[in-house]
C-alpha cells in the first residue's frame, strides 16, 4: 500500500500515469482519477465540507471496516459524491493536476501538524480523525494506482 507522505513514492508512481493509461475497470481517465483524489484531499483538510450520507451505525460499520481492517477498497464501490458521468475537468493538463495533488498532499501533512485533533466529514464513513483519513487516503490511493495498473 502506498503512503501518502512518502512523496518520493508517490511521485515515482504518478510518473507512470500519462493521459493515454488505459484503467483497468471504471471510467476515469487519469486525470479524473488525479483530480478526484486531490478533492478527497481537499474533504479531508476541510476546503471542502460535506456531509455523511449514511446512518451512524452504517458509517461506524464501514469506518471499522475499511478503516480498521486490511480490507482493500474493492472495485466498483459508488461515492456518493459521484454521479454516473465523469465530472467535468477542472484542470487544463495532467501536470496541472498532478502539481494540484501533489500540494494538497502537502497541505495535509502542514494542516494536521497544526491540528492534530481536528475532526472532517467522509461521506460513508462520518467524522474522521487525522490518523483514519491518513489511512484512507493510503487505501483510496492505492485503489485509483492499482486501477491504471501504476501501483506498487
Amino acid at each position: 500500500m502506498i503512503d501518502i507522505l512518502n512523496t518520493t513514492q508517490l511521485s515515482e508512481i504518478i510518473k507512470k500515469l500519462d493521459q493515454s493509461t488505459q484503467p483497468l475497470w471504471g471510467k476515469m481517465s487519469p486525470q479524473h482519477a488525479i483530480e478526484h483524489l486531490a478533492m478527497t484531499i481537499k474533504i479531508s483538510t476541510g476546503k471542502i465540507i460535506v456531509k455523511r450520507y449514511t446512518t451512524l451505525e452504517e458509517a461506524e460499520a464501514i469506518k471499522a471496516k475499511l478503516i480498521y481492517s486490511p480490507i482493500e477498497i474493492p472495485k466498483g464501490v459508488k461515492n456518493p459524491l459521484l454521479t454516473d458521468e465523469l465530472a467535468a475537468l477542472e484542470h487544463k493538463d495532467m501536470d496541472t493536476a498532478v502539481k494540484e495533488l501533489l500540494n494538497e498532499v502537502n497541505y495535509f501533512k502542514e494542516y494536521y501538524s497544526n491540528n492534530p485533533e481536528v475532526l472532517h466529514t467522509q461521506p460513508r464513513m462520518g467524522d474522521l480523525t487525522h490518523n483514519e483519513w491518513f489511512t484512507f487516503h493510503n487505501k483510496h490511493f492505492t485503489h485509483h494506482f492499482k486501477q491504471f495498473g501504476v501501483s506498487n
